[in-house]
């Protein structure tokens, strides 16, 4: 019994690390499932008149400090190549986009009430409201006739032809963002703002990640019969942007040509 109980906590943490996660003190930003969530703590006023109003007091404390763990661990998210959220909040229309979404944040899980009376609770945002404030309002326009994705779905198609593209950036140090781009050798863009559809982007996200090659040939945004391509090196400050080389740009090129997987999105980055 001991022995299949750490075989299964060894595959939960093994399909875990598959995940690119960045795992802070608060909270976390989850760039597989694109997600970003934060811990809230609250504690009982001294002024309490009762056990019940101490634990709704507790937990609309605990709630106000997750939202303000949300905002700052959502400055904190790379953007692009180039500039991270924070960067973006100092335009105040954005950032009261921001402040107003993440307002709307919803609950993980149960309260943990702790041996010292405070109260512990989760709150997590998806990664699509931002994209939808952040993107720019015109990427690739819809093909008339084409149905669009519903929320939280993908649309790869699992069988015939090319499912999507994966890059794989193991060992180049490379780092996740929400809008990052794939270059040519040149420095021009085969994949980033204008190449893909601004729905699928807000939907799916522009990119997806992952750890290892078994895992991203599983995942759905690209599984089926995706191309595998291996980068040569990242750009950017932030080294979100992963270059290719000249002669995979063709191969991707067709790829996108005669399955859309560019302009739907399907396109999923190994990281270390």
């Amino acid at each position: 019994m001991k022995r299949l109980f750490g075989i299964c906590t060894l595959l939960i943490s093994m399909a875990f690390s598959q995940g690119v996660v960045t795992q802070l003190d608060k909270g976390s930003i989850n760039y597989s499932d694109q997600s970003i969530s934060a811990i809230g703590i609250g504690f009982i006023p001294v002024n309490v008149i009762n056990a019940g109003q101490a634990r709704r007091m507790a937990l609309r404390i605990a709630k106000q400090d997750a939202l303000r763990q949300l905002i700052e661990i959502v400055n904190g998210v790379t953007l692009t190549s180039e500039t991270t959220m924070s960067g973006a909040m100092v335009d105040d229309v954005i950032n009261t986009k921001v402040r107003g979404f993440i307002r709307g944040a919803r609950q993980v899980g149960s309260p943990k009430y702790l041996s010292d009376t405070s109260v512990e609770v989760e709150y997590s945002v998806p990664m699509s409201g931002i994209s939808d404030i952040m993107l720019p309002p015109l990427t690739v326009a819809a093909q008339p006739g084409v149905d669009q994705p519903a929320a939280g779905t993908t649309t790869a198609p699992t069988t015939g032809g090319i499912t999507g593209v994966i890059i794989d950036a193991r060992g180049l140090k490379a780092r996740p963002a929400m809008a990052p781009r794939i270059l040519d050798q040149n420095g021009n863009a085969i994949y980033g703002p204008g190449k893909y559809s601004r729905e699928y982007a807000v939907t799916n996200g522009v990119a997806g990640y992952s750890k290892t090659l078994e895992a991203a040939q599983n995942d759905d945004r690209v599984k089926g019969n995706p191309l595998v391509v291996k980068g040569v090196s990242t750009a950017g400050k932030n080294k979100t942007d992963v270059v290719i080389s000249n002669a995979d740009v063709s191969k991707i090129d067709l790829a996108n040509r005669s399955y859309n997987v560019l302009k739907d999105c399907r396109v999923l980055i190994l990281l270390d």
